[in-house]
């Protein structure tokens, strides 16, 4: 049985850039998460202000 560096070579190649294709994922993943996150602190905080200004209004 004979093996070739090149398929050995191409082989390695494939795992590193399916490793990188699943932490590039991952990072994405986690970024949308953090996004959504941050708008929905966003609302409650924009929502504290209108009420604060609505109150101010009905005084």
């Amino acid at each position: 049985m004979k093996t070739s560096y090149a398929t050995i070579m191409f082989t390695v190649i494939n795992f590193v850039l399916l490793f990188a294709i699943i932490v590039v994922i991952y990072k994405a993943i986690q970024g949308f998460k953090s996004f959504i996150n941050r708008n929905k602190e966003m609302d409650k905080k924009i929502d504290i202000i209108l009420n604060k200004l609505e109150n101010k209004e009905d005084k």
